[in-house]
C-alpha cells in the first residue's frame, strides 16, 4: 500500500513535481502526477506529464484531472466511479485517493447516494488491522461525517469512531513512501501532520451545542469549546490558509490593473484568482472550514463573471451551488436577486432543476435550496414547478426547512421559507386553491398573539393567483377571518388586497398602527373605508407622528417597524383624511426627524395625483432647501445627498425651480455610487409622468446604458412614458426601450411593460417585441405581462 497516493490528495506539495528539483523518473509517477493536478499550483501542472501509452500513464489520474473541471465533472466523476469499483486488484491507497476526489464531484452534483456507495464500498474494503489502514479507514470516515452533514443526516458515530482511530495511531509507525525531491518534510512527518489536521477536522464538526451543551459529558477525546478555541491550526490548516491569501492576492492585483487600465499584456499566465483550490483542500480533508471557502470562493466567482459582458452561464450556476452549500443567507438572496434581475436565467433554472433531482428527501432540503426553488418557480414548466411543489410539501409536512445536525430554530423560522416556495410554485403548478387551503390551516393553527406566524402566513398569502383560488375556498378564509375578528391582522390585510374580499374589523381594532396600515392595504386594492374608520385611523396615526417627533427632538431615534408617515400619506391619498394634512406637513418639515422616517410619505405623494392645501404647499416650499440637503443618520441605509426622496416630492410638485432639479438629478447620475444613480433614475421616471422635458429624456437615455440593472429598469420606464409622448426624439426613445425590454433579465422589462400599460399609445415595433415576449421569454411573469399589454388572456 503506497500512502503516497492518499498524501498526494491531502497534502498534494508534499508529492507533487518541484520545477527547481527535476527528476523525469519521479516526475512521471502517476501519484506525483495527481499530486500535481491536486495542488493547483501551476507551476507543478506540467512537469513529468506523460501521455495515453506511456508506461506511467493512469486513466484515474485523467479522470480526476477531467473532475476538477466544469466541462469535464460528469465525465471524470463517471471514470473514478468505475476505478473505484474495478474489479482489477489495485493499490488500495490509489483507489481510496480516487475515490475522495469522486466524492468532491459527486457532491458538487448534490448527488449524496453516490458519495454513500463510493465509501461504503471503500470503507468495507479497507481492513482496521494495520496503521496504514487505520488512516485511511479515519479519512474514509472524516470524509462521510462531512457529506452525512451536507445531506442533513446524522454523523455523531463517524466522528467518535474517527477520533478513537486517531488516538490509536499517535504513536503508529507507516511504511515509508516516496515523496517530492523538494520536499520539506519526512514521510513520517507529513503523515504526522495529516494526523493533526483530521483530528482538527473531527473537532471542528463537533455541533456546537454537543460542545456547550451541559445534557452529558463529552467524551474524552473530544475537547471543551474552550479548548478548541485555544488550540493553533494544523500546519496543513495554514498551508491551505496560505494558499487562499495568495489568491486573494492576485484578486487583488487583477483588479487595480483593471481599474487603473494597466496597459501591460500577458502571454499565457495562470488565469484568473480561484479559491477553488484552497476550498477543495478542505472538502478532502472533511474539515468545517471548507463551509467559509464555499462562501468566499462563490463570492469571489461572482464578482467576477457577473462584472464580464455576458456572465457565463455554468458559472453562475456553480457559484449559486456553492452559496448553498455554503449555508449562506443574506448573500444567496443578494446573488438571487441579481441573477434574476439580470440573467443568466438559465444559471438560477439549472441549479434548481439539481435540487430537484438530488436532493428530493426532505432532510436535504434547506432554506438556500427553498430560496431557490422560489426564484426559479418562474422559470419553470407547469410538471417542472409540481414536481418541486411535491418536494416542498414533504418538506412543510417534515416541520420546515431542516437546520443544521446539532441547532435548533423556531417552527416558524423553519417553516416560513417552504410556505414561501410553496406559494410561488403553486400559481406556476397550478395549485393555488390547495396550497391556500394548506395556510388555511396554518392560520388556524397559530398561536394566540404570534405576531411572527401571523406575518409570515401572511407573506406567503400574497403570492397566490387569486384567479385560481374558488369561491367557496375564498368563503373558508372569509369564514375564518370573520369568527376570529382580531387574529391574524397582516394575513387578513393580504387576504383582503389580493382575494378582493372585505372582511370589514372592528372599529376597535384600529387602535394600533399596525392594523391602521393593513385598512390601508385594503384600501388600495378597493375596500371602502367607513367615516367612523377614517376617523379612528387618524387618531390613530396622528399619534404616532407626534411620538415620533418627540422623541427625535428628545435626542431618541430609532427604526421603526411601521412607517407612520407613509400611512398618513396613504390615509391622505385612498381615504380622503384630509384632516392628517398639518400633522404629517409638520412631521416632514421637522428637522429632527430622520430621513428614513420621511422617504415613505415623500415618496407615495410625490407619485399620487393629489393636490396639496395651499398652507402645505406654502411650508413645504420654505422648507425645501433644508429637506433637500438633510443629511442620513450613520444607521440609516441611505446616505445619498441631495435627499432623493424630497426631491422628486418637491420637483414633481413644482415647489423648486426646474434648472435646480435638474442640477440635482445630474449630479446623482454622474455619481460612482450604483445608489445614488438608481435613485437619480426613479427621479427620471416619476418626473417623466408630469413633464416630458428634454433634459429628462437626456438623462434617461444615459442612465438607460448604465451597468446596474435596477438603473436600467426605472430609466426603461421613463423611456416609456416619452415613447408616449409627443416628443422630438420619441423615435430614439422607442428604440432604446426596444433594446432594453430584450435583456434576459426580468426587472427591466417588467417595469417598462407596467409603465406602458398606463399608456394608451404603444407603438408597432414596440408591440412586436413585446409579442416576442409573450411568446419566448424565460420568465413567465414577463410572458404574463407582455400578454396583459397585448390585451391578451395571459
Amino acid at each position: 500500500m503506497n500512502l503516497a497516493w492518499i498524501v498526494a490528495v491531502l497534502r498534494p506539495l508534499d508529492i507533487a513535481p518541484h520545477p527547481n528539483f527535476n527528476d523525469s523518473g519521479y516526475d512521471a509517477q502517476p501519484y506525483a502526477q495527481l499530486a500535481a493536478t491536486v495542488s493547483g499550483n501551476p507551476y507543478r501542472s506540467h512537469y513529468g506529464a506523460h501521455g495515453e501509452g506511456s508506461d506511467s500513464f493512469d486513466r484515474g489520474v485523467l479522470n480526476a484531472e477531467m473532475s476538477l473541471t466544469t466541462e469535464g465533472l460528469r465525465v471524470g466523476l463517471g471514470g473514478l466511479i468505475s476505478e473505484v469499483f474495478s474489479e482489477e486488484p489495485g493499490d488500495h491507497a490509489r483507489l481510496c485517493s480516487l475515490g475522495l476526489l469522486a466524492c468532491c464531484a459527486a457532491a458538487e452534483l448534490d448527488d449524496y447516494d453516490t458519495c454513500d456507495r463510493i465509501l461504503e464500498h471503500l470503507l468495507a474494503a479497507t481492513a482496521n488491522r494495520q496503521p496504514e489502514e487505520k488512516l485511511i479507514r479515519s479519512i474514509m470516515l472524516q470524509q462521510q461525517s462531512l457529506r452525512f452533514r451536507d445531506s442533513g443526516r446524522e454523523y455523531y458515530s463517524q466522528i467518535s469512531e474517527v477520533l478513537e482511530l486517531l488516538d490509536e495511531l499517535d504513536r503508529a509507525e507507516f511504511q515509508e513512501f516516496p515523496m517530492s525531491p523538494g520536499a520539506t518534510l519526512s514521510p513520517a512527518d507529513s503523515i504526522r501532520s495529516i494526523l493533526i489536521a483530521l483530528r482538527h477536522a473531527a473537532w471542528s464538526l463537533t455541533p456546537t451545542r454537543q460542545l456547550i451543551g451541559d445534557r452529558e459529558p463529552l467524551p474524552t477525546n473530544i475537547p471543551s469549546w474552550q479548548e478548541v478555541v485555544r488550540t493553533p491550526k494544523s500546519s496543513l490548516a495554514l498551508e491551505i490558509h496560505r494558499l487562499r491569501a495568495s489568491e486573494y492576492a492576485q484578486f487583488v492585483d487583477d483588479s487595480f490593473k483593471r481599474m487603473f487600465r494597466s496597459q501591460t499584456k500577458t502571454i499565457g499566465g495562470r488565469g484568473d484568482a480561484t479559491l477553488f483550490f484552497a476550498s477543495l483542500h478542505f472538502e478532502l480533508l472533511g474539515d468545517s472550514a471548507v463551509y467559509g471557502l464555499r462562501k468566499e470562493s462563490s463570492l469571489m466567482k461572482l464578482i467576477q463573471v457577473m462584472s464580464a459582458r455576458q456572465a457565463d452561464t455554468a458559472d453562475v450556476a456553480d457559484a449559486l451551488r456553492l452559496l448553498r452549500h455554503s449555508g449562506a443567507k443574506s448573500e444567496i438572496d443578494l446573488a438571487v436577486e441579481r441573477v434574476r434581475a439580470t440573467g443568466p436565467l438559465e444559471a438560477l433554472k439549472k441549479d434548481s432543476q439539481q435540487i430537484v433531482k438530488n436532493r428530493s428527501e426532505p432532510r436535504m432540503i434547506r432554506p438556500a435550496e427553498l430560496r431557490i426553488l422560489r426564484a426559479a418557480a418562474d422559470l419553470m414548466t407547469e410538471d417542472e414547478a409540481r414536481t418541486a411543489l411535491g418536494i416542498v410539501r414533504r418538506v412543510i409536512e417534515a416541520g420546515g426547512a431542516q437546520s443544521s445536525p446539532g441547532s435548533v430554530q423556531l417552527d416558524v423560522v423553519r417553516l416560513e421559507p417552504a410556505w414561501l416556495a410553496a406559494s410561488h410554485l403553486a400559481s406556476v403548478a397550478g395549485e393555488d386553491e390547495s396550497i391556500s387551503d394548506l395556510l388555511l390551516d396554518a392560520a388556524m393553527a397559530r398561536r394566540q398573539n404570534d405576531e411572527l406566524w401571523d406575518k409570515a402566513v401572511g407573506r406567503a398569502l400574497r403570492n397566490l393567483d387569486w384567479d385560481n383560488v374558488s369561491p367557496s375556498a375564498r368563503s373558508r378564509w372569509h369564514e375564518f377571518f370573520r369568527s376570529n375578528p382580531s387574529h391574524m391582522p397582516a394575513t387578513r390585510s393580504v387576504f383582503e388586497a389580493f382575494a378582493q374580499q372585505e372582511v370589514t374589523p372592528e372599529e376597535a381594532a384600529l387602535g394600533s398602527l399596525e392594523a391602521v396600515a393593513n385598512r390601508v392595504n385594503s384600501a388600495i386594492a378597493g375596500v371602502q373605508f367607513s367615516d367612523a374608520e377614517v376617523n379612528a385611523s387618524i387618531e390613530t396615526v396622528r399619534a404616532s407622528l407626534a411620538g415620533i417627533r418627540e422623541q427625535a427632538n428628545n435626542g431618541v431615534w430609532s427604526f421603526q417597524f411601521l412607517d407612520p408617515a407613509d400611512v398618513a400619506a396613504g390615509l391622505i391619498v385612498f381615504a380622503g383624511a384630509s384632516a392628517l394634512w398639518d400633522d404629517l406637513c409638520s412631521f416632514l418639515t421637522d428637522p429632527q426627524v430622520q430621513r428614513s422616517d420621511k422617504s415613505g410619505a415623500l415618496d407615495r405623494l410625490a407619485s399620487a395625483p393629489v393636490e396639496l392645501p395651499h398652507r402645505v404647499e406654502a411650508a413645504l416650499r420654505r422648507a425645501g432647501r433644508s429637506l433637500l440637503e438633510a443629511t442620513a443618520d450613520y444607521f440609516e441605509g441611505s446616505s445619498v445627498t441631495p435627499f432623493p426622496s424630497a426631491l422628486r416630492f418637491l420637483a414633481s410638485h413644482r415647489l423648486i425651480e426646474e434648472s435646480e432639479t435638474f442640477s440635482l438629478v445630474a449630479k446623482m447620475s454622474g455619481s460612482i455610487d450604483p445608489e445614488s444613480r438608481e435613485e437619480a433614475s426613479r427621479t427620471v421616471a416619476v418626473l417623466a409622468s408630469s413633464a416630458a422635458t428634454p433634459w429628462l429624456l437626456t438623462q434617461a437615455m444615459q442612465l438607460s446604458h448604465d451597468s446596474e440593472p435596477k438603473v436600467r429598469a426605472h430609466a426603461a420606464r421613463a423611456l416609456a412614458l416619452f415613447c408616449a409622448s409627443l416628443s422630438d426624439f420619441k423615435e430614439a426613445a422607442e428604440n432604446r426601450l426596444v433594446e432594453l425590454m430584450a435583456e434576459e433579465g426580468i426587472i427591466v422589462p417588467i417595469l417598462a411593460m407596467r409603465q406602458m400599460r398606463q399608456s394608451e399609445n404603444v407603438s408597432d415595433t414596440a408591440k412586436r417585441t413585446i409579442g416576442a415576449l409573450a411568446v419566448h421569454h424565460a420568465s413567465r411573469t414577463v410572458r404574463r405581462e407582455a400578454s396583459l399589454l397585448l390585451g391578451e388572456a395571459p
